[in-house]
């Protein structure tokens, strides 16, 4: 049986390249400020942005923050339905129930 996919295809990221000028203002930023900033950006652009995040050691909570702010379908586009049904848990809290 095939092991289910719960990291980013890595065509994912060669499709939706992050400008290193946004990744560096992020990193930088407070939680309040990340949650500004990324709150004008499409849902879309937001899922990547958690998925390019989220792959990365040093910017894994950042990209759980801004995955916090997609839905799963949004996330499941972005990297593919088992990825982005694991980003997607994994930026919730834990027990929490979708309204």
């Amino acid at each position: 049986m095939p092991q289910a996919q719960t990291r980013p295809l890595p065509t994912a990221f060669a499709r939706y390249p992050i400008p290193l000028e946004l990744l560096a203002v992020l990193h930088r930023a407070s939680e309040d400020d990340v949650d500004a900033l990324v709150a004008r950006m499409p849902e879309t652009g937001r899922a990547r942005l958690a998925a390019y995040c989220t792959d990365k050691d040093h910017l894994h909570r950042l990209g759980l923050r801004i995955a916090g702010t997609c839905d799963e379908a949004a996330l499941a586009r972005v990297v593919g339905a088992d990825a982005g049904a694991s980003l997607y848990a994994q930026s919730r809290p834990a027990g929490m129930l979708p309204i």
